[in-house]
């Protein structure tokens, strides 16, 4: 089950000023260790320890490939590469890496029984309830829908 809370888009740009849009609600965070001992528990002969190694290599490999410009996939589950943003230049001979390259991220985009069009069928969503704001806070949040 995945929770979302509404929240109100009332930037001055927005596309449609005033809408309430969905977003997934701050949930529980799993690090290696957790997943670790989540994967032990699932009748493996595995133990915590040992699944966490291979987790922690598998990692920093994915890290150390994706760096190189090597894109790695994890079936049913994500591709991982690493993207940019970069501003045009208006001839090749003008363009420099170092100037036009703004930004780097990593990507995971979905593959398989993870695609977005299957997760429709997979996802359950539950609204979380309403947001509790004090008066001094803003009673929105500007963000992206």
């Amino acid at each position: 089950m995945i929770y979302y809370k509404l929240y109100q888009d009332n930037r001055r740009n927005a596309a449609n000023p005033g809408a309430w849009y969905a977003r997934p609600a701050a949930g529980q965070v799993y690090d290696l260790e957790d997943l670790a001992e989540h994967m032990a528990a699932h009748d493996t002969p595995f133990s915590k320890g040992v699944i966490y190694g291979v987790l922690t290599d598998m990692v920093e490999c994915i890290q150390e490939l994706t760096l190189q410009g090597v894109s790695v996939k994890i079936p049913d589950l994500a591709i991982f590469s690493v993207g940019f943003k970069s501003t045009g230049a208006e001839t090749v001979k003008e363009f420099n890496a170092a100037e036009n390259i703004k930004a780097y991220k990593l990507r995971a985009r979905a593959t398989g029984q993870y695609k977005p069009q299957l997760l429709k069928q997979k996802v359950n969503v539950r609204h979380y309830g309403e947001y509790k704001v004090s008066t001094d806070e803003p009673t929105t949040e500007p963000s992206e829908p």
